[in-house]
C-alpha cells in the first residue's frame, strides 16, 4: 500500500500532468481539481506580471504559463511565490527571439511584487552626517530601504512598464536603448522609476555595502554630482542607517 507521502506526490503530479495516474480519487473529480489548480496558478502569474501579459496577449501568456508551470511547479502554499522563477524561465524560453526583452520586463515586475511585501524602515535625515567628523565621511556605509531593488537592462523596460499603465498602449520602440532604475515601496504606493546612469551606479555601490568614497568613485561623481546624489537618497527616504566602516 502506498504511503501518505507517495499518495500526496502522485496527486500533486497528476494535477500538473493528466498522463500521471492517481488512485486517490476518480478521474472525473480529479479533472475539477486539475482545472482549478491550473487557473489559480495562471491567475497568480497574471497578477504578478500584468504588463508582460498585456504585451504578449492572453493566448500566448496562457501558453507561457503552461510551459512555465511544467518546469517550475508551485512549491509553496502561498501563491505569491508562483512567479519567482518566471524571469529566469523567459530568459531561456525566449532566448534569441524578438521577445527576449520580456525577461527583463518580468524582472522589473517581480521586483515590484517583492517590494509589495517588504517592510518599510524609518528613514534618517541628512543631518545624521553631522554626527561624524569630516575625515570619517568617506568611510561611511549607508543601509538602504529593504524594499529597494535596482535593475539595469539592455532594453527600455522602464519606459515599457510606464507606457503600459493604460489600456491599448502602443508598443515602445526598442530604439530607445537600455535603461536602469529602481523599484521601491512607499507608504502609499509602489514606485518604479528610471534613473540617470551615474546615480544608478552610485546607488548600486551603496546597496552593495561600499563606503561613500568607493560609491562616489564607482559613479564618477564630481562635487556637484555628489551633492545631488546625497540629496536624492536622503530626500527620497532611502537611507535607514549610517555607520562607519568596521563598526
Amino acid at each position: 500500500m502506498a504511503s501518505l507521502r507517495e499518495m500526496q506526490g502522485a496527486f500533486a503530479a497528476s494535477l500538473r500532468d493528466d498522463s500521471v495516474a492517481c488512485r486517490v480519487m476518480p478521474a472525473a473529480n480529479l479533472s475539477i481539481y486539475r482545472n482549478n489548480s491550473e487557473i489559480s496558478f495562471r491567475s497568480a502569474l497574471e497578477s504578478s506580471f500584468p504588463v508582460v501579459r498585456r504585451r504578449v496577449g492572453d493566448d500566448y501568456f496562457r501558453q507561457l504559463s503552461a510551459h512555465y508551470r511544467a518546469k517550475f511547479p508551485s512549491r509553496s502554499g502561498d501563491l505569491h511565490w508562483v512567479g519567482r522563477h518566471f524571469a529566469e524561465f523567459l530568459l531561456e524560453h525566449l532566448h534569441g527571439s524578438d521577445y527576449a526583452w520580456l525577461s527583463d520586463l518580468a524582472r522589473l515586475e517581480w521586483s515590484r511584487e517583492q517590494a509589495s511585501i517588504a517592510r518599510i524602515d524609518l528613514p534618517v535625515a541628512a543631518d545624521v552626517l553631522g554626527r561624524f567628523a569630516p575625515n570619517q565621511l568617506e568611510h561611511l556605509v549607508f543601509t538602504l530601504q529593504p524594499s529597494l531593488s535596482l535593475l539595469a537592462s539592455d532594453y527600455p523596460v522602464f519606459s515599457i512598464w510606464n507606457a503600459n499603465q493604460v489600456d491599448n498602449a502602443p508598443p515602445v520602440s526598442q530604439s530607445l536603448g537600455g535603461e536602469c532604475g529602481m523599484v521601491r515601496a512607499r507608504i502609499d504606493l509602489l514606485e518604479i522609476r528610471p534613473l540617470e546612469p551615474r546615480l544608478f551606479s552610485y546607488l548600486s555601490a551603496l546597496a552593495a555595502g561600499a563606503p561613500l568614497a568607493d560609491a562616489i568613485s564607482a559613479a564618477g561623481l564630481d562635487q556637484s554630482g555628489l551633492v545631488n546624489a546625497l540629496g536624492f537618497v536622503f530626500t527620497e527616504g532611502l537611507v535607514c542607517a549610517v555607520r562607519e566602516t568596521g563598526t
